[in-house]
């Protein structure tokens, strides 16, 4: 990586905004500077990019960085290259300062937008070319990402570069959750149903094992429910497990949290037995809570957590008024 000390006096390129790749990851980690090419160093937060083989890469999450120029004359330009695979380049690119939105040049080829920039003021501009392309599961693991590098070029020739990923230092092996359920009414008056469910499977889509101390919880209306409670869980081949139940109330409702005492390796499916007790009720109601099965991953592991879209689940349909039983129909 080269640099001459007039890019030094004038142009530093201090990073790639934050985001997230294919895989999205809940907590973001500060990307320390690197030993780079004098005006270059990487400063924005970065999320992890995983592989099927366990490795993981952190990635910037747009094609942008933050450029700060102190004296800067028109025609330089700002390279980036990245992997199509997790960016795609926009359609129009603007350099942003305060409230000032900067159209700038932009010509896309594969892999790679390069931004022809107009004379700027001394002072910092955000540089947006582009953002990710959001792979869902299952083609959410990128084998062997490309490096995100972003470039200056200055009309006097000197140019500077650098790479903004990097190997994570370290990551889990990803894991991801899809939960399922077997649904129960609990009737009254002959006319009117509460959905609840009376099993939840839990399985694991791997490549790596749901971490120990997940936890699944039930919760449920409060009107129509006086408790809910996990009375039993199996895996795959029937065998009981052992996990922790517990049962509380959120605002009046009914809530069951079972959790794993162990990992959950993948390909194994957890099913849990639901027992609730509904409460005497007459005729119509005006409103009741849709039930709610959902997923809560333990702290540790959450970075490798893959988004399956199944980690919650509800239903709608319940019957407890005549607009609703003109809807959804009678008990079953």
């Amino acid at each position: 990586m080269t640099s001459t000390d007039g890019l030094q006096r004038r142009t530093v390129l201090a990073g790639a905004l934050a985001g997230t790749a294919a895989l999205a990851v809940p907590v973001l980690e500060p990307t320390p500077a690197a030993a780079a090419g004098p005006g270059l160093s990487p400063q924005s937060a970065a999320r992890l990019v995983h592989g099927t083989d366990g490795s993981a890469v952190q990635m910037p999450a747009e094609l942008g960085a933050l450029l700060r120029v102190g004296a800067f004359a028109a025609g330089a330009v700002v390279t980036i290259r990245y992997d199509e695979r997790i960016y795609s380049a926009a359609p129009t690119a603007v350099l942003v300062s305060g409230d000032r939105v900067i159209p700038v040049r932009a010509a896309a080829t594969a892999g790679q937008v390069s931004l022809q920039l107009p004379q700027l003021p001394a002072g910092s501009y955000t540089v947006r070319a582009g953002g990710l392309v959001r792979d869902r599961y299952p083609a959410d693991l990128i084998t062997d990402p490309l490096p995100t590098t972003v470039k200056v070029s200055e009309p006097g020739g000197a140019v500077t570069a650098q790479t903004l990923s990097k190997p994570a230092v370290k990551a889990g092996l990803p894991w991801g959750v899809q939960l399922g359920a077997g649904w129960l009414q609990a009737a009254w008056s002959d006319q009117y149903y509460a959905w609840y469910p009376a099993t939840v499977t839990v399985y694991s889509v791997g490549p790596g094992a749901i971490p120990a101390g997940s936890r699944i919880r039930v919760t449920l209306d409060g009107v129509v429910f006086g408790s809910v409670a996990v009375s039993a869980a199996s895996d795959s081949l029937g065998h009981k497990v052992n996990g922790l139940p517990r049962r509380t109330s959120v605002v009046g409702r009914p809530v069951a949290t079972w959790t794993a005492p162990a990992a959950i390796p993948a390909g194994m499916r957890i099913t849990l037995t639901c027992t609730t007790v509904a409460r005497k009720l007459k005729g119509a109601l005006d409103w009741v809570e849709p039930p709610l099965v959902d997923f809560l991953p333990p702290k540790a592991g959450r970075d490798a957590q893959r988004l399956t879209t199944q980690e919650s689940l509800t239903r709608m349909d319940d019957v407890y008024s005549v607009a609703t039983r003109a809807r959804f129909g009678p008990v079953s």
